[in-house]
């Protein structure tokens, strides 16, 4: 019996294939076993033609990473879409943060959209890369930008960027386990590069014990790098995940 019954996808992992066949992907996907997906773009399609892809493959719409851009300027638009499509969560995936002043500003950009994206339904998170743990009188961005958001918002921890950063991640994830509800999973190598779930350092079976007995809700693979392609690296993963 695995460790977790449902495992969704950053669709970013297979952003080679799904330019030119987004439908067909997500079927591939589905017939792999994952049970839902978290956007990064729409291949064009709009909510409906999405939603009936979605329904006929069984795939639920996790979340959406959306860039700070459009959470500025179009959040209507995409609270429109994502409500069509039930999605969970809107994503904020990246941040140029650099310095304490910087990481303030992005979080007050970000407060509104928060509140918007809550009063629509949905949740709102805020995913990291390894450049949120410089650190600013002792205290990393992340934890700065964290603290002077609303305690609504979610983390979403990318254990590779983590590690990349050289964070202990049972750590960190202790450390916000209130906030702490989706999980990317993406392996590293000692020369920090981003392989296949087993080829790598950081124990999953380990990581997704923890974080289950925390509350999170969701574990979302993301594929950066392929050994071979781009859909053999998602089967691999999958099958290494549901074999835990």
């Amino acid at each position: 019996m695995s460790l977790i019954k449902e495992f969704a996808i950053q669709l970013w992992s297979v952003r080679d294939i799904t330019n030119s066949d987004f439908a067909g992907t997500l079927k591939k996907l589905a017939q792999m076993g994952y049970t839902g997906v978290e956007f990064a773009g729409y291949g064009g399609l709009s909510d409906r033609e999405m939603k009936e892809i979605l329904t006929t493959n069984g795939l639920k719409s996790i979340g959406a990473h959306v860039g700070l851009d459009r959470l500025e300027n179009q959040l209507d638009e995409e609270i429109a879409y994502h409500k069509a499509l039930g999605t969970e969560y809107i994503i904020c995936p990246h941040s140029k943060i650099e310095t304490k002043e910087d990481t303030l500003r992005i979080a007050k950009t970000l407060k509104p959209v928060v509140k918007k994206v809550n009063d629509a339904g949905m949740k709102f998170a805020y995913h990291n890369h390894a450049h949120e743990f410089v650190q600013s009188e002792g205290e990393y961005l992340l934890d700065i930008l964290f603290a002077n958001l609303p305690p609504e918002a979610a983390m979403e921890l990318d254990i590779f960027w983590v590690s990349y950063a050289g964070v202990e991640p049972f750590a960190y994830m202790e450390k916000h386990k209130d906030r702490l509800k989706l999980i990317h999973v993406k392996q590293i190598d000692k020369d920090k590069n981003c392989v296949d779930l087993d080829q790598g350092v950081l124990d999953y079976r380990e990581i997704i014990t923890k974080a289950k007995g925390q509350g999170v809700e969701h574990f979302i693979l993301e594929q950066e790098k392929y050994a071979v392609s781009s859909i053999v690296s998602v089967k691999n993963n999958i099958d290494y995940i549901m074999g835990l």
